[in-house]
């Protein structure tokens, strides 16, 4: 009896890859958004807030909305 090695789907690992982005695109965001607010950057500190909000939001929906779908 041999034990074989079967190979990953290629999906899960695209999905595992885009996770990882998006989570680092939410902390560049954050992190220009404190260096802003430290230096008195003000436009650019309210700007990345919202973004950091935004791209939150938006995980939070596409999380109800995967684990509503089932698919």
């Amino acid at each position: 009896m041999s034990t074989q090695v079967l190979a990953a789907d290629s999906s899960v690992a695209l999905l595992t890859l885009g996770i990882s982005l998006y989570s680092i695109a939410i902390l560049v965001c954050l992190g220009i958004a404190i260096n802003a607010a430290r230096f008195g950057r003000r436009r650019l500190a309210i700007t990345m807030g919202w973004v950091v909000g935004v791209l939150t939001v938006a995980s939070v929906i596409v999380a109800i909305l995967s684990s509503v779908h089932g698919g």
